[in-house]
């Protein structure tokens, strides 16, 4: 018996299947699938006033779901695309609800598409082929009739997308990307706040080879008063060493191509998002970014910028306007405190390298790097409260204020405190025109500052306090390399050195050192207890020309019990120096003049000149220079040095340029040759000659 029932079951229940199944059959035939895709043409080509067409066949799958699929379909492009189609898509799937069926409508709840060929595109003027305009009619619209009700209705809540090809082409430059999009996913946003227009999108795909992920909330919204319409976004996106997350809103219409986003990222690796740029990126990781982009058809302009890496923070604002002739760029940066040595090290080198003649040289012939500006124009604005170059020199309350164009780069403004003082810079670089050497010019100013925080800011062991030190300084110089330059340099320096005070050292007849060195030797009693010097000003004028500089009486120190003045002449070019100086004791002071040296020269090579000092019987030999002078036996230095100057104030006088040599009275008439020639050995021997 049991048996019995469980056969009448079976078959009652292969009875409804086969019921059910037949009646599905029905129902489906009962749709006609040509006038549903005649209609959902239509709908599209009344919408987008573009081409659409089925081109495959159309059929119903009733696995997984209930569904119409149509095959080989295209949308038409814009009149002046480059190609036919703005989309080509390889397979359109329909979802379709049951229910509405039994009222002869179909409802499509969830789209899957394949095979997407897609083209975003821009004319010359910048037109995107998104911006859909249904063409004007020339015959007169009919009178409005009583629409009826649509047979399909569309009430999506899903659309999954496959295999999707993404190019970009700009009609004014010419430039095209590609996008891979390997799975696209559209759906109702779980949040009831965000519908009826939100939508949740998940993302996989690839640019130039680095795979991005992005997830998050869409959706498409509408002015009530305007009637404008954006897609506001709060999206996710990750890449290999990197995250970030987006919020803002994408503008349509006639808007299209604006959009206001904040965007955050915390950049772990650069290599990906440099491949992916195709730029260099030395930045430092880990670092955060934010900002608020501003984009714009041709413009991005970034507000509240904030970068913060290695436990540092620059902030300011970027514009990019690449619609200018040239581009621009602008930057307005600050930082409160900023070390390049941190971010970027240099590893440091011993003594600078031989040049081509194989002697090192304080401005060797090494070419520099060569310099091509971008091809845009650049207006920065920097400021930093605290600035360590990569060298490790640290600047105070930094400002800058420049621009730059493809042949030139000009400063405006550059100030900066150093060695306790402040620093004030304007200057420039010009290309040179055709095969010509670049162009350089400069005005410095300098107040305040320290001549012993230079000195060990130079590394240089002098024993010397205070100083407060003005500069002045108009140079210009051509050349491709330091040699070059240094000897097409022209202008003119100026420097005034107030009180200082120094430990003298003990020296002999030569001593090896640089020129600070030297004046502190020519400056010191040689013999006695006191050792000690104390300056009460220096001051030099030094007038530049092609790498030359002349010094007539132009270089000035006062001391407490000693002056000294000097002639000479510096060859920048052939990197010699041939300086010559006289202390003078002060009278009331109590000296002894034989305690100092006499005639001191400094000669030698720019970066180790020898100090040579004459000792014993000075004033005797001075007096038989005179004779010497008289037979053409000194040189221009010492007829400079020899001159009578009655100077009270040897400083005012070097600095402004106003002191003047007279000729030293005549002597008595040598003695014979041997006489003659034994001045002249004094001479040589006194100067080294």
């Amino acid at each position: 018996m049991r048996w019995k029932w469980l056969r009448v079951l079976l078959l009652a229940a292969a009875l409804l299947v086969l019921l059910v199944v037949g009646g599905l059959w029905l129902l489906l035939q009962s749709v006609d699938r040509g006038a549903v895709m005649a209609r959902a043409v239509q709908e599209v080509q009344s919408a987008t006033g573009r081409d659409f067409a089925v081109e495959g066949p159309v059929h119903l799958s009733v696995y997984p779901s209930l569904a119409l699929v149509a095959e080989e379909v295209r949308l038409g492009n814009a009149p002046w695309g480059t190609r036919p189609d703005m989309a080509r898509i390889g397979q359109l799937r329909f979802d379709i609800a049951l229910a509405p069926l039994m009222e002869r409508r179909v409802e499509i709840g969830r789209i899957e598409v394949s095979g997407i060929d897609l083209l975003l595109e821009t004319n010359a003027e910048g037109l995107g082929n998104w911006n859909f305009q249904r063409a004007a009619s020339a015959e007169p619209e009919p009178s409005p009739q009583p629409r009826t009700a649509s047979p399909i209705r569309v009430t999506l809540a899903q659309l999954e997308a496959q295999d999707i090809k993404l190019a970009w082409r700009s009609g004014q430059s010419g430039h095209t990307e590609t996008v891979d999009v390997r799975a696209l996913t559209l759906e109702r946003h779980p949040d009831p706040a965000r519908a009826p227009n939100a939508w949740h999108v998940a993302l996989d795909g690839s640019w130039r080879a680095q795979k991005l992920h992005a997830e998050g909330g869409v959706g498409v919204q509408l002015d009530a008063q305007t009637g404008a319409r954006s897609i506001p976004l709060d999206l996710d996106l990750r890449m290999e060493g990197a995250t970030a997350s987006i919020d803002g809103q994408v503008d349509l219409g006639e808007a299209a191509g604006q959009a206001q986003l904040k965007v955050e990222a915390d950049i772990q690796s650069t290599q990906a998002l440099a491949e992916m740029l195709r730029v260099k990126l030395p930045l430092p990781v880990p670092a955060r970014f934010s900002g608020e982009l501003a984009l714009r058809p041709r413009q991005l302009q970034i507000d509240n910028l904030e970068l913060e890496t290695q436990g540092q923070t620059v902030a300011g604002s970027i514009v990019w306007d690449r619609g200018a002739t040239p581009p621009a760029l602008q930057l307005a940066l600050r930082a409160d405190s900023l070390d390049l040595a941190r971010l970027f090290p240099v590893h440091r080198s011993g003594q600078g390298a031989p040049d081509a003649k194989g002697d090192a040289r304080v401005f060797p012939d090494t070419p520099f790097p060569a310099i091509k500006p971008p091809g845009m124009a650049i207006q920065a604005d920097l400021r930093a409260e605290r600035l360590v170059l990569p060298n490790g020199l640290e600047l105070g309350a930094v400002q800058l204020r420049g621009s730059s164009s493809a042949e030139r780069i000009d400063i405006a403004q550059l100030d900066f405190g150093l060695a306790r003082g402040r620093f004030n810079l304007v200057g420039g670089w010009q290309q040179g025109a055709g095969s010509a050497a670049p162009r350089v010019n400069a005005q410095i100013k300098a107040r305040g500052v320290a001549l012993d925080a230079v000195l060990a800011l130079a590394r240089r062991e002098t024993a010397i306090s205070g100083g407060r030190t003005e500069l002045d300084a108009r140079l210009s110089a051509s050349g491709n390399s330091p040699r070059r330059l240094a000897a097409s340099l022209n202008g003119e320096v100026r420097v005034r050195v107030g009180e200082a005070s120094s430990a003298g050292r003990h020296s002999s007849g030569s001593v090896q050192g640089e020129l600070v060195s030297a004046l502190l030797h020519a400056l010191t009693p040689l013999r006695g207890s006191d050792d000690s010097f104390k300056l009460r000003c220096a001051a030099a004028r030094l007038p530049v020309k092609a790498g030359r500089i002349e010094i007539d009486r132009s270089i000035a120190i006062e001391g407490d019990r000693v002056d000294v003045v000097m002639s000479g002449l510096i060859d920048l070019a052939g990197e010699r120096v041939d300086l010559g100086m006289r202390p003078t004791v002060k009278k009331g002071t109590g000296l002894d003049p034989t305690a100092f040296a006499g005639l001191v020269k400094i000669a030698g090579p720019l970066g180790k000149p020898e100090v040579q000092v004459n000792m014993a019987g000075t004033a005797r030999e001075a007096v038989n220079i005179g004779a010497a002078v008289a037979t053409g036996g000194a040189t221009i230095l010492g007829e400079r040095l020899l001159g009578r100057v009655n100077d009270a104030h040897p400083c005012d006088s070097a600095y402004s340029g106003s002191a003047k040599t007279t000729a030293a009275p005549a002597a008595a008439a040598p003695s014979p040759s041997s006489k003659s020639g034994a001045a002249g050995g004094r001479l040589r021997n006194l100067f080294g000659r």
